[in-house]
């Protein structure tokens, strides 16, 4: 495919000269920033940016792209990000090489679109066009912080392609050096602070409004609604929010803009009706679009719990997302399922989640959305067990208060009788007060004890096996791959996994020796995994709150090897339930 052609600027490097390992061919671009040129390198074909002398002859613009480039060579490939194969420098000649680039800047397909008389690419391209540079973005794990349309290219076939990521990072720091002028794509701070995450967000909403419009953004310059055909006031706000002067008024990831652009434009929640059928089509969408007005009235850019942000987010209710504690997969579950199990403490900070259909990997408490839901739920279980143990220990002390008030009391009579007296109270009180432990621990079973649930099967697991599980009463824990591969156990001989009721009922009467190894421990609560061998009916592996060692896990390991189940001649039962708190 055959790019279109430019003429290299006057003074730049001709055809045939060598960079590195690169020999330069014909001039694809000229763009602000750098000439660009078809090239050879050790791998066949390449593009070279050559920047221009005010930015190579930088020695914080030559740093930085140098960085960024090597950073760029070791991320993944990503169908939107073109790929960089290198960089160097020559005197003041700074060049970078990317991977073969066939296609058209968007400047270029805007510059045709306005000789034909017409604007932008309309609501659905535009919106297309921006979530895929946004991928590219994230995947780049890197802020590009010039973003414009002489970054991106469209190839024939519609892919969307960012393709100057380490130019970008050496633009931003001329432009914060006062040697390069800002455009009205670059974010106001990168003037002084250089290329971030805000200044990305901003970029991608001047390249949102002239890729609807037809032109740059500007003050004073028509509405998107007032100009794009189908397009509602949702996607001013939305424009409005992401190039807002203040960084802390703008959206606080690419990632979280991504999702808004797509419920906006992508799956058509800032799209009027656009004819027959188009009320049917977009419907979901449309269902969610006043959550998505609700996000962009928002002042700031932390998300609390219940941000209308999330609740948009929350309304697909494709189960797309697992979640990984420790060595073990559980899900899917909806991004609902999710939030829900994070306000009941069932999922903390540490835990990861995961894209099940891209393979995504971020921790719960980094993760933009999620994230201030964990801290908040920490903060709330913290504060809940802090009352917990100021209740527990104002009762000791009126306990306290009223042996030492009886012991005067006795004190006064004869000093032998009192003796008597008092070491017998003592007795009875002690013997009272073991058998109110237990009563206190039965009494409260019902909210301080759930009921059991087998863990989800994690798919690929079965016919993995271990010898390692301990039998009976050993005091070994067992093969925590043999117990806890998610695995069918239904191939041994027997009977099938106990029931959870049976299970329920075995561990049910020792709830206050259960109880009291939080008590001894000063644990608010615990989450515990257990296996139950099938023939013998005992306990062979426990794990408590993700762990097989500590106090708190050699005390309840302790109390669930005691406990004798029904043997179901084969089968092995896997069984999880949660403790006080």
């Amino acid at each position: 495919m055959t790019a279109e052609l430019g003429h290299a600027a006057a003074g730049g490097p001709s055809p045939g000269t060598r960079l590195g390992a690169y020999t330069l061919g014909a001039p694809l671009w000229q763009t602000a920033a750098a000439d660009v040129y078809r090239a050879t390198g050790p791998e066949g074909g390449a593009t070279v940016f050559v920047l221009r002398p005010e930015i190579g002859a930088l020695p914080a613009a030559r740093a930085a792209v140098m960085a960024a480039a090597e950073h760029a060579q070791t991320l993944p490939e990503n169908k939107h990000l073109a790929r960089t194969l290198g960089a160097g420098s020559a005197g003041d000649t700074l060049w970078v090489a990317t991977e073969e680039l066939d296609g058209s800047l968007v400047r270029d397909l805007l510059a045709r679109k306005r000789e034909a008389g017409s604007g932008g690419f309309g609501a659905r391209g535009a919106g297309n066009l921006v979530i895929g540079a946004a991928n590219g973005l994230v995947t780049a794990e890197l802020p590009h912080g010039a973003l414009s349309t002489e970054s991106i290219v469209v190839n024939r076939s519609g892919r969307v392609r960012v393709v100057d990521l380490a130019v970008g990072a050496g633009v931003a720091a001329a432009i914060a050096a006062g040697r390069f002028p800002p455009g009205s794509h670059v974010a106001p701070e990168v003037a002084t602070s250089g290329a971030s995450a805000a200044a990305d967000v901003y970029g991608l909403g001047a390249l949102l409004y002239e890729v609807l419009i037809g032109r740059p953004l500007e003050r004073g310059g028509p509405r998107p609604s007032e100009a794009v055909a189908g397009v509602t006031a949702t996607v001013d706000e939305l424009v409005a929010r992401m190039c807002a002067r203040d960084p802390e008024r703008r959206f606080g990831s690419v990632e979280v803009v991504k999702e808004l652009i797509a419920d906006a434009l992508g799956r058509g929640g800032g799209l009027a009706d656009e004819g027959p059928g188009s009320a049917q089509a977009s419907a979901p969408a449309m269902a969610a679009a006043p959550s998505l007005a609700q996000a962009l009235s928002s002042p700031g850019i932390a998300i609390a719990p219940t941000d209308p942000a999330l609740a948009a987010a929350m309304a697909d209710t494709n189960e797309k997302w697992l979640i990984a504690k420790g060595r073990l997969d559980y899900g899917p579950f909806s991004l609902a399922d999710v939030v829900a199990q994070i306000k009941a403490h069932q999922i903390v900070a540490g835990n990861i989640i995961v894209d099940k259909d891209t393979g995504a990997r971020i921790a719960v408490d980094e993760h933009p959305l999620l994230g201030p839901m964990v801290d908040h739920a920490k903060v709330a279980k913290d504060d809940a067990r802090r009352a917990e143990a100021e209740v527990a220990h104002q009762t000791r002390e009126k306990k306290r208060g009223v042996v030492l008030y009886g012991g005067i009391a006795l004190g006064v009579g004869v000093v032998g009788l009192a003796v008597y007296l008092i070491v017998t109270h003592a007795g009875a009180a002690e013997t009272k007060q073991v058998a109110g432990v237990e009563g206190v621990g039965a009494g409260q079973l019902a909210v301080k004890m759930t009921m059991p649930k087998a863990p989800p099967k994690r798919a690929g697991g079965g016919g993995h096996r271990s010898g390692g599980g301990g039998a009976g009463g050993s005091t070994q824990n067992g093969s925590e791959n043999l117990s806890f591969d998610m695995s069918d156990e239904s191939d041994d001989d027997g009977g099938g996994p106990l029931d959870m009721t049976t299970v329920y009922n075995g561990y049910a009467p020792r709830a206050g020796q259960l109880m009291g190894c939080l008590s001894k421990t000063g644990a608010g609560s615990a989450s515990i995994a257990m296996i139950i061998d099938g023939k013998s009916g005992r306990v062979t592996f426990v794990k408590v709150n993700g762990e097989t060692s500590g106090a708190l896990f050699a005390c309840i390991n302790g109390v669930l090897r005691g406990i004798q189940f029904p043997s179901t001649g084969g089968a092995r039962t896997r069984a999880e339930f949660d403790l006080g708190g």
